[in-house]
């Protein structure tokens, strides 16, 4: 969800584990997102351990690595405890409003009088903490355990090393993730409770807000600049994504039981340019063999924003998607054409080698 042009996105990943013979319902998670080595980490502060440390170091190097921290040295994503603390006060409340109602929820909006309530809207409690947002996105993500004999867990780190992963790994989430804002804050919770005599029911959820209180601190690219995620050298790029898994779903026709397509490939420029990729001149290929793909735009994209109409994926970029699968551990040659504005931009080339 972005302010000031508003749009809802949820990723809603839910695992159900069962031990010792008991039941469970529920859909399998998504895959990881990039791991390139090429950039080290930047510490943000996070305790170590927590899940917000796990995220800041997926998210922090996926965006250095690829380029969409910008061109301005003194403009880099960084912690913002405002936000954090935002985040972590819906991640709260969702986890709270879930054990009380025992209905898991996963949503942008909170209702006054709920407990725990800061705000309707992301912006408001951004605003709740003192962060006076020009421009904000917020990008959640949920996993559902329910279980009958404890299993072993991932540590609260790992929990927020997947979700981001998980983040990356889509359409409208990977766009958030990758906003133009330089402030970040990251929120994480969880909580368990028993569900009946013999079942517990364990609820995470993690949020994060990306946002700018005034334009210097915008990150851009540069004119004519266009940027990837992936892009050279990105590994453990996960094989498949599951559309029916984000909501809203970038492909509705899919449904949870539709077999997956590939990892979303994300093109982005400075707004207000619009970018164009060119499907003929562009290409996906393992040793030499075309990968069917599929690009969603602006001009495409099957979901409106219900407040002003418009679509979620702006002018300014484009999704390259895989139509099928991808092979684990495999190297994959990208190679995209297109333009920005009527402008060629120079043909873009990179490997990417998924994971497991």
């Amino acid at each position: 969800m972005t302010r000031p042009s508003t749009f809802s996105l949820s990723l809603i990943l839910s695992l159900s584990l069962v031990a010792c013979g008991g039941g469970g319902g529920g859909g399998g998670g998504g895959g990881g997102g990039s791991d390139s080595t090429a950039v080290a980490v930047v510490p943000a502060s996070y305790v170590p351990g927590a899940a917000e440390q796990g995220a800041w170091n997926v998210l922090s190097k996926a965006r250095s690595s690829c380029g969409f921290d910008g061109t301005n040295p003194l403009v880099k994503l960084t912690r913002n405890v405002k936000l954090d603390a935002a985040a972590l006060s819906h991640s709260k409340y969702l986890v709270d409003l879930s054990i009380a109602t025992g209905d898991s929820v996963l949503s942008h909006e909170e209702t006054p009088g709920v407990p725990g309530f800061t705000g309707v809207y992301p912006w408001d409690r951004a605003v709740d903490q003192g962060y006076n947002y020009k421009a904000l996105a917020e990008i959640l993500a949920a996993t559902v355990w329910d279980y009958t004999s404890a299993p072993a867990f991932p540590s609260m780190e790992e929990r927020g090393t997947d979700a981001m992963r998980n983040l990356l790994n889509s359409v409208y989430h990977l766009s958030g993730a990758m906003y133009e804002g330089a402030d970040v804050g990251f929120g994480a919770y969880l909580a368990t409770t028993k569900i009946n005599a013999t079942t517990w029911r364990e609820e995470f959820r993690f949020g994060s807000l990306n946002g700018y209180e005034d334009t210097s601190r915008r990150i851009t690219l540069g004119t004519n600049k266009v940027v990837t995620y992936p892009c050279q050298g990105s590994s453990n790029i996960p094989t498949k994504f599951l559309p029916a898994e984000e909501k809203p779903n970038p492909f509705p026709e899919m449904t949870p039981t539709s077999p997956p397509v590939g990892p979303p490939i994300y093109l982005k420029v400075d707004a207000p340019q619009v970018l164009t990729v060119n499907s003929a001149r562009s290409s996906i290929t393992l040793n030499g063999m075309p990968v069917p793909f599929t690009v969603l735009n602006k001009g495409n994209d099957p979901n409106n924003d219900p407040i002003d109409g418009e679509a979620y994926i702006t002018a300014n970029e484009v999704f390259v998607i895989p139509t099928q699968a991808l092979l684990p551990n495999a190297s994959y040659q990208v190679t995209l054409n297109g333009k920005v504005g009527v402008t060629d931009f120079p043909q873009i080339i990179f490997t990417m080698t998924t994971g497991q």
